[in-house]
């Protein structure tokens, strides 16, 4: 980027100088090349946040799932000990009372 030929002829300290910048611009460069700098660091960065949050979410809705599947058991059951121990004629009557 920075062999460029000058035109017109560089004293010393100008060609110096001009490899410094030239050096700096080459490691800035170097740098954003390795995702270390820039843009693709970011999003890099942000993907990994975005796949961590994703994880902390499957492992919530898997925590409500088994939540639920026990709850629904619970109320299978009790429903099960509702209908074993009540009579029928009971239920039916409560049924009609709420019904109505």
């Amino acid at each position: 980027m920075c062999d460029v030929m000058p035109s017109i002829a560089e004293t010393g300290r100008e060609a110096d100088l001009r490899d410094s910048v030239c050096s700096d611009i080459d490691e800035e460069h170097d740098y954003d090349m390795t995702g270390g700098h820039g843009d693709d660091g970011l999003l890099l960065d942000e993907k990994e946040e975005l796949v961590e949050s994703l994880r902390e979410l499957q492992d919530n809705l898997a925590s409500t799932q088994a939540s639920l599947q026990r709850v629904e058991r619970e109320r299978d059951s009790l429903y099960a000990r509702l209908f074993t121990s009540q009579p029928i004629v009971c239920i039916i009557a409560y049924l009609l009372l709420v019904l109505v």
